[in-house]
């Protein structure tokens, strides 16, 4: 069996790793499908969420969450995840955290997303790794 090390990087926010050391072509296609739908999950619970919380004032905000493609490099597997900059009301982004001199409460739309990517992202790795080695 080929030994393969799996790393989750969450510590960005908005962006998340998989990392594969030896791993093969077909478990590195894989992952990156896992990380794609993974990333469609999450953005699907944002949207829903900033939906919730949009109101009046941000009716285009919910659509501008995006995802970047899955970019493999090296044995990484990324993306990221979040308020497209060049859609509708994307750059009304800073809401999710509405730091000093901002008046509005934090969203945190972005929680939402990260339960969904947290639990399906961990299955989908599993499944792409036992597909990509036959399971041996």
């Amino acid at each position: 069996m080929t030994g393969i090390n799996v790393e989750f990087d969450f510590s960005e926010v908005h962006q998340f790793t998989v990392e594969l050391e030896n791993a093969t072509a077909d478990v590195m296609k894989n992952v990156k499908k896992a990380v794609s739908t993974s990333a469609y999950r999450g953005r699907q619970a944002w949207i829903r969420s900033a939906r919730r919380r949009a109101g009046t004032h941000l009716p285009g905000y919910p659509t501008s969450v995006d995802y970047d493609s899955v970019k493999v490099i090296d044995g990484s597997a990324e993306t990221e995840l979040g308020p497209n900059l060049a859609r509708n009301q994307g750059p009304l982004g800073i809401v999710e955290d509405a730091p000093g001199g901002v008046n509005a409460t934090p969203q945190r739309n972005y929680e939402a997303a990260e339960r969904v990517i947290e639990q399906d992202l961990v299955r989908g790795i599993l499944i792409a790794i036992g597909d990509g080695i036959g399971d041996s």
